[in-house]
């Protein structure tokens, strides 16, 4: 299936927050989405197939540094490297806007994407215990990550 990509848009809102609910037990709403997409700052990239919105990435660029948000991909379409295209494709463009780190937090229990971190060579910074709760038995750490970007 042919994939297109492009930059999310505040008009892209519901379909993010449809993804992000599939892929999260506390989905964000698309008021929150559009909100972020028109923020300064905002670096967003979609994968759409033919049945709309497969993946996307959220970054936000202030001051040099970069801090994924969010990336999310459908049920259907994980374990097919979307994600990491997507985190790849932002990184490469934030070296061209001079940002020299990227920071992430991820859930400790999240053991697929802590590894798709590692692999595009995020390390661990710190923890935030009792972080995420919504959709969990009990609350678990947010891991802190970082990767510096090379020029």
């Amino acid at each position: 299936m042919t994939l297109h990509l492009r930059a999310l848009t505040p008009d892209d809102a519901a379909a993010a927050a449809a993804l992000h609910a599939l892929a999260f037990a506390d989905g964000w709403s698309e008021a929150a989405f559009a909100a972020q997409f028109a923020a300064a700052g905002a670096v967003t990239l979609g994968l759409f197939d033919a049945d709309g919105l497969a993946a996307f990435a959220l970054f936000q660029n202030t001051a040099g540094e970069a801090d994924l948000l969010t990336v999310a991909t459908h049920p259907d379409r994980r374990n097919q490297g979307l994600a990491r295209q997507l985190i790849t494709r932002v990184m490469a463009d934030l070296v061209l806007q001079a940002v020299t780190r990227v920071t992430l937090d991820v859930a400790e229990d999240n053991a697929p994407a802590l590894h798709l971190y590692a692999s595009l060579g995020f390390t661990e910074d710190g923890r935030r215990p009792r972080y995420y709760t919504a959709g969990r038995p009990a609350p678990v750490a947010a891991i802190l990550m970082s990767k510096t970007l090379a020029a």
